[in-house]
């Protein structure tokens, strides 16, 4: 009678499942995470080297941002800051013809948007609990360069 409760094996599959689901859990949702951070990277890496082709061509700062914000329909440009500049790393507002031959860089940085920011950040905390970290926040922008010759 004694051996028979011993070799039971009644609730083991809900103990492993209550082990392994907050894992399994973390994973997907840091799956899901990574993947609208890293929508959001080709986006504004799509702008920046869009932004970059237009100021190659001498236009002005307004003309860049326009045509970086439309390759980039698919984030939100109230939260996105987009600067030029020329060889000496100093901010301008359209290259010259005294500049052609001279390299450009166009940068656009991005908020990451509330609800990825929040998810990032309760993964991570959870991420600490579970490890004994610190609980500390992860970047909150996102920002890509590119850089072309002057035409």
């Amino acid at each position: 009678m004694i051996m028979r409760s011993i070799l039971k094996e009644e609730g083991a599959a809900a103990v492993e499942m209550a082990i392994i689901l907050p894992i399994l859990s973390m994973i997907i949702f840091g799956l899901i995470i990574f993947g609208f951070i890293f929508h959001d990277y080709l986006e504004i890496t799509h702008a920046a080297r869009e932004g970059v082709r237009w100021a190659s061509l001498e236009e002005h700062y307004d003309v860049v941002y326009d045509k970086a914000k439309k390759a980039a329909p698919g984030i939100d440009w109230n939260e996105v800051s987009l600067d030029m500049k020329d060889i000496d790393g100093n901010s301008i507002s359209q290259a010259t013809i005294s500049d052609q031959g001279d390299p450009v860089t166009v940068t656009v940085t991005y908020n990451l948007p509330a609800i990825v920011t929040d998810l990032s950040n309760s993964l991570n905390a959870i991420m600490n609990l579970v490890s004994g970290g610190s609980n500390g926040s992860l970047p909150l922008t996102i920002s890509s360069s590119a850089t072309q010759r002057i035409e």
